[in-house]
């Protein structure tokens, strides 16, 4: 852990250089990641720590909002080094991946509200080796959205989203396989259902400081083999605070995600919980 902290100081201080140079509105944005998480009934056995880094494209900065007619894009992809991996996974790698890419583009606005408006969105998520007993995971959704900015000086944004989507999931196998004589076929869950998301942030305008907290839920209903059927529910609670100006900015961020699907699969209950601060360079 040692290392992995020396080399996101010196990244962080490499960045940093221009931290005081005239804020630009790039889209593009390198970041640093220090986290730890952990199952909620297995907290000596899968507490796991680690670093990463991330690439990032963002045509919307945080503090913003959608306009009518325009275009957005958002890639994030993250390679982490986990310093305790999963210790009941036999073959589990230190090194894990994240991608999310998102579009959306607002074609209307409500009651001609320019800071009201409802738009078609797409969005795709895969994460791989992460997030504990998940050896790969992936979703993506395309549905609507509807966001509405209230507040002239310090902002509110409210954010929802409806979708349809297809999720599949694939468990890591050593631990239910050695716990409960369950097969890596009995593991795998792949269909279709629906999404929804609730986005709520309050940005206050002197400081730049925000507050977000989101919540996002997954049902599948459709083309489950075998009668299967997977549930996710998560939370995200995070800070975002700007350093010098918006180019340089601080993340602190915890997430609760509850998994469910038709047997248990893992012999506990299938929630994760997850901690971490990010520094956030755009170029």
């Amino acid at each position: 852990m040692n290392k992995l902290t020396l080399g996101a100081t010196i990244a962080v201080l490499g960045l940093s250089l221009n931290v005081n140079a005239e804020e630009t509105s790039s889209p593009l944005a390198m970041s640093i990641i220090s986290g730890m998480e952990a199952y909620e009934d297995s907290p000596g056995s899968s507490l796991s720590k680690g670093a990463g880094i991330s690439l990032i494209w963002d045509d919307l900065r945080y503090d913003k909002t959608y306009k009518l007619d325009t275009n957005y894009f958002r890639a994030r992809g993250t390679y982490y080094y986990e310093k305790d991996s999963e210790k009941y996974d036999e073959d589990r790698y230190r090194d894990s991946m994240d991608l999310k890419l998102h579009y959306q583009r607002p074609f209307m606005s409500i009651n001609n509200d320019d800071d009201y408006t409802l738009s078609v969105i797409g969005h795709y998520e895969g994460h791989y080796n992460s997030q504990q007993l998940e050896e790969f995971e992936q979703l993506a959704v395309g549905g609507l959205a509807l966001n509405r900015r209230f507040g002239d000086t310090h902002h509110y944004d409210l954010g929802v989203t409806l979708g349809l989507a297809f999720s599949e999931e694939e468990k890591d196998d050593d631990w239910p396989r050695e716990s409960q004589g369950i097969t890596e076929e009995e593991l795998n869950r792949r269909g279709f259902g629906y999404y929804f998301e609730l986005k709520n942030k309050y940005t206050f305008s002197h400081t730049g400081v925000q507050l977000s907290l989101n919540y996002s839920r997954y049902d599948g209903l459709w083309k489950y083999e075998d009668n299967k059927s997977y549930t996710f529910n998560k939370v995200n609670f995070g800070v975002v605070i700007p350093l010098a100006n918006k180019n340089n900015l601080l993340h602190f961020a915890t997430e609760y995600i509850d998994r469910t699907s038709e047997q248990d699969l893992i012999g506990f209950d299938d929630v994760l919980y997850r901690v971490h601060a990010e520094y956030v360079h755009y170029f």
